[in-house]
């Protein structure tokens, strides 16, 4: 499984969308796909916050 992308990327990925940037070409800059970037907007929206889902599915033994 891929790792989830640092705090520092997502902030700065929104902080650029917040200023006014369009999303395709924050996405090229911070060389991440559209998609993803919609979902952190989306997190934030309903959560406050985009820090990424920790531990989501595994399945801890002994």
């Amino acid at each position: 499984m891929p790792a989830a992308y640092s705090d520092d990327l997502r902030e700065k990925a929104l902080a650029a969308v917040d200023r006014g940037d369009p999303k395709s070409h924050v996405s090229r800059v911070f060389s991440i796909s559209r998609n993803t970037l919609d979902l952190w907007l989306k997190r934030r929206e309903v959560t406050g916050s985009t820090v990424p889902i920790r531990h989501y599915g595994s399945r801890r033994c002994c």
